[in-house]
């Protein structure tokens, strides 16, 4: 029989893990409903209906968001903003062929829209197509006033997913995040286990120094270390085995 205590805790806890996302879905109904009564009396609004459409792809209603969608296409012929919101709709539900779609015709009108350029990013990972999905990410780094450590990192893993002969430019997009960003834990994270992967024992002591000693105490990091020391040859260690790892951790993330 379980203690009281988890008889009474538990139950706290998933309750408090729900409550977020409970508020999130009533805060869009509310404002889905606040939409409607708007467009009874404006029923060929479009910025209402993209609106609305866009509330409903966040609530998880695809069709309703959809049809929002075709009925701007049927008001606005040339309206390109819906090929954004339909593509972005179409790449979270998984159908990235028919989202990538959508977002080309979109940034052709539009190519420095750096969110419509990630979504077009994700769809080409998801059609298994990393260096298009690299050349957004560079595209979206290179036109934001403020990129952020996350775009550099999804830059330099989808040119990791496209192969090890890949793996050296992903280092230099790693080096050009942590320019810009010194000391950035994840992306120090990343390009160690690049430089692991390619055997640059060099690159991986430096980015390793340059951490202080609580984050290296971290069990991630104690791994690094450790694989660090084995492609190092340490006493009773299998160089290639340890090659062979740090390859297979970098081609997880």
């Amino acid at each position: 029989m379980r203690p009281v205590w988890q008889l009474v805790v538990w139950p706290l806890l998933l309750v408090s893990a729900l409550v977020p996302r409970a508020w999130s879905h009533a805060d869009l109904e509310l404002q889905i409903e606040e939409l409607t009564l708007q467009l009874q009396g404006q029923p060929d609004n479009v910025e209402l209906l993209l609106k609305r459409g866009d509330l409903q792809r966040r609530h998880e209603s695809p069709a309703l968001a959809r049809a929002d969608f075709k009925r701007v296409r049927e008001i606005q012929q040339d309206n390109d903003t819906v090929d954004w919101y339909e593509g972005r709709l179409e790449v979270e539900l998984g159908r990235a062929e028919s989202g990538v779609k959508y977002l080309d015709q979109f940034l052709s009108a539009n190519p420095d829209h750096g969110i419509a350029l990630q979504n077009r990013a994700r769809g080409y990972l998801l059609l298994h197509q990393p260096l298009l999905a690299a050349r957004d990410y560079r595209h979206v780094i290179q036109v934001s006033d403020r990129p952020t450590p996350t775009l550099y990192s999804a830059n330099a893993l989808a040119l990791v997913e496209a192969g090890p002969e890949y793996f050296s430019p992903a280092m230099d997009i790693v080096s050009a995040g942590l320019e810009r960003f010194p000391g950035e834990v994840s992306l120090t994270g990343l390009g160690t286990d690049i430089s692991l992967a390619i055997a640059d024992t060099g690159s991986a002591q430096e980015l390793i120094n340059t951490l202080p000693a609580p984050i290296l105490d971290l069990p991630q990091w104690k791994a690094r270390v450790s694989l660090l020391a084995c492609e190092l040859g340490q006493p009773g260690s299998s160089v290639d085995n340890c090659k062979t790892t740090a390859l297979e951790n970098l081609q997880s993330q």
